[in-house]
């Protein structure tokens, strides 16, 4: 063997374990930026939902007070539908006492 073709034999095995050397160098770094990656993205996506949470909760309280605010209009418009069927029976009864009144007073002569 001539030192041309050993020189071509050392350099072309230099090359192929240096480039499996590099190449798995590369698949860590690139394995390690991925993780790095998925990991932002992670903590984006809790960061998202957390901030949709709170915003959720914040809309449910507003409804909530809403809800507190419509609930009591209902109790006093129902006890102001009471209150006027009372007075029409009260009404009622005052007519009918006048009309036994006024028979009163034409027997009475007044």
């Amino acid at each position: 063997m001539d030192s041309t073709t050993l020189t071509t034999v050392i350099t072309t095995i230099t090359g192929v374990v240096g480039g499996m050397y590099g190449g798995v160098r590369y698949g860590k770094q690139s394995a390690l930026m991925d993780a790095a990656n998925s990991s932002t993205v992670a903590t984006n996506t809790v960061d998202m939902l957390q901030a949709q949470v709170q915003h959720l909760e914040e809309v449910k309280d507003e409804q909530h007070e809403v809800i507190v605010d419509l609930t009591a209009r209902v109790n006093l418009l129902e006890d102001m539908v009471t209150q006027r069927a009372a007075v029409s029976e009260v009404h009622d009864d005052i007519k009918a006492a006048r009309v036994v009144i006024d028979k009163i007073a034409e027997k009475v002569g007044a």
